[in-house]
């Protein structure tokens, strides 16, 4: 699983689709009704056959995207994009043993490649015979595919030995019938003219600093409208903005390390960013910081106490914690399970809890980009409070059940065309017991000193990391920094140091970890997993570590330019 910094422009791949890029809305409307009624005619049709289906439902993306891109004060690129995609289930056998048993996909994918989208070509209501045409073939392909799989997990259950895990695949969730009308592209979305300015005048900064060999600035916007219909009775459409301001340069250092920074503003309203003045004293800023860092000495491998930053410690409960509470991984007995055994023990200082919560949309004054109303199953998203005051509590989960866990809390989430599996969205790390900034320097010094060590780490950026949950590699993780500092046990000035990776193994960081901070920070990023890449926020204060193991990062060959940059 990796989670990212969100500094991509979004790949334009998809057929392109014109519903509501006007203010003719009355077909987008009609899709819904749609794809109701073409699911009631499918299940009939399919319930008389010999193998029926017992669960069906059809779940549609409408995304509209514009992007704009920017470098050194010249616009490279504008984009905007429209699909619409559609996702139908079909489950058979029963709820107890389905076709969708231990994480098997509903069609003839891998989890190592990128399903291609079911593109619905519905402009208007001319397009209705074609939409109807491309859900039945889907329908019917997965319906023969999941029968398929069924008998054939059916077969092997002979010959296997008993699963640890005797859940149902699929358990009840309530009906839920939500509305929300079509928003209009013009009325929520920021003129591309207007963001091009924008990002060619962000990015002429740059050209200040002659060591810069990448600035460049992106303002991404997306309007998603999601619709889930399911023969259970459920009928969900609704909407949901995002905006992105990305700041991406680097510098490349004299034995060719790149060294990159990022910043990443997240809002839900196009007019949400922070002012112009301020965005523009973060970017002088982050150029500064990366002359130095091009300078900075590579630091050697390491073992001893750091103090990381509320963001760096938001990615890493992400990787270390947040992907080993996604539950419906954990029914398969080729998952590590770290912690399904772990209910009701203490997990984390008593101190601290953790929660995730994606009916959240704002925390502290910031906008969480995990934010959504239902998820891909058709269920509400419920806070789920994961640890309280240091003790393992619950679960993230989706319809499919686990040992002690028999509901969804509404976790199931997935990337346009992948089938939904339990995932992360606001990731909050909380303490009643926090300590000053001034009081974690101190602490990190004097743990520092404990140790014998000259100094400690202070991990202030990282860009994000990846971890390995499953029982057939090591379960580690590997969150990559960005900006690192020596920090002295004598007093003296912090040090910027470059080249490491921060790795590690779960339960032993756990134990490391000494208290936090009562400021907190946001990651805001996209996280891929086995149903690909979804959007998620991660908050958390400060925390400080006994001990952290660093390793040295893998280097470029490559030279810095010979050439100075126009």
């Amino acid at each position: 699983m990796r989670l990212r910094q969100i500094i991509y422009s979004f790949c334009a791949f998809y057929a392109l689709f014109s519903i509501a890029v006007t203010k003719k809305v009355s077909a987008q409307e009609r899709l819904l009704d749609v794809i109701e009624s073409e699911l009631k005619v499918y299940f009939n049709e399919l319930s008389k056959q010999k193998v029926a289906p017992f669960f069906m439902s059809c779940r549609v993306d409408d995304i509209t995207t514009t992007s704009v891109d920017a470098s050194f004060g010249v616009l490279n690129a504008v984009s905007r994009d429209r699909i619409v995609a559609a996702l139908p289930e079909v489950r058979v056998g029963s709820p107890e043993f389905d076709n969708f048993h231990n994480n098997t996909p509903g069609t003839t994918i891998s989890y190592f490649t990128t399903p291609e989208p079911i593109l619905l070509p519905y402009k208007s209501e001319e397009s209705e015979n074609a939409v109807k045409q491309i859900l039945w073939n889907e329908f019917l392909s997965r319906y023969h595919y999941g029968v398929a799989s069924y008998q054939a997990m059916k077969s092997s259950k002979g010959v296997r030995a008993e699963e640890s895990d005797k859940s149902p695949d699929f358990t009840n969730a309530d009906v839920v019938t939500y509305y929300e009308k079509p928003l209009v592209v013009e009325d929520v979305m920021m003129d591309t003219e207007i963001s091009g300015l924008l990002a060619k005048k962000y990015s002429s900064l740059f050209l200040k600093f002659p060591d810069i060999i990448r600035g460049t600035v992106t303002i991404r916007q997306e309007l998603v409208r999601k619709y889930y219909v399911s023969t259970e009775g459920t009928k969900i459409a609704h909407n949901i903005t995002h905006n992105f301001l990305m700041v991406r340069a680097a510098v490349k250092a004299d034995d060719g390390m790149d060294l990159p920074l990022a910043i990443t503003y997240f809002s839900f309203d196009r007019d949400g960013f922070p002012s112009e003045e301020a965005i523009t004293s973060d970017i002088l800023d982050l150029a500064d910081r990366l002359v130095k860092l091009k300078k900075a000495p590579v630091v050697e491998p390491y073992t001893g106490p750091a103090l990381l930053s509320g963001s760096t410690s938001g990615v890493f409960f992400h990787e270390i914690f947040g992907h080993r509470i996604e539950g419906q991984k954990m029914k398969s007995d080729g998952d590590g399970q770290t912690f399904k055994k772990m209910v009701g023990k203490q997990v984390l200082p008593i101190s601290m809890s953790v929660f995730d919560d994606p009916s959240l949309r704002v925390y502290q004054g910031m906008d969480l980009n995990g934010h959504y109303k239902f998820d891909d199953q058709g269920v509400k998203g419920e806070r789920v409070t994961v640890v309280k005051s240091g003790i393992l509590n619950d679960f993230l989960m989706t319809r499919t059940a686990i040992e002690g866990f028999p509901r969804s809390n509404g976790h199931a989430r997935a990337e346009v065309g992948y089938d939904p599996t339990s995932r992360q969205s606001n990731l909050i790390i909380e303490t009643n017991d926090h300590k000053s900034e001034p009081e974690l320097r101190q602490m990190l010094r004097e743990e520092a000193a404990k140790q014998g060590k000259e100094y400690g780490f202070f991990f202030r950026q990282v860009t994000g990391g990846f971890t390995m949950t499953g029982r057939n590699s090591p379960n580690a993780f590997n969150v990559t920094p960005l900006e690192v500092y020596k920090v002295f046990v004598d007093g003296r000035d912090d040090e910027l140091v470059r080249g490491v990776d921060l790795i590690g193994t779960p339960l032993s960081m756990f134990s490391n970890i000494i208290c936090a901070g009562g400021e907190t920070e946001s990651f805001i990023g996209s996280c891929g997993s086995l149903s690909g890449y979804v959007p998620v926020s991660a908050i958390s204060p400060s925390i400080l570590v006994s001990k952290v193991e660093l390793q040295m990062k893998p280097r470029s060959r490559n030279l810095p330019p010979v050439l100075n940059r126009p």
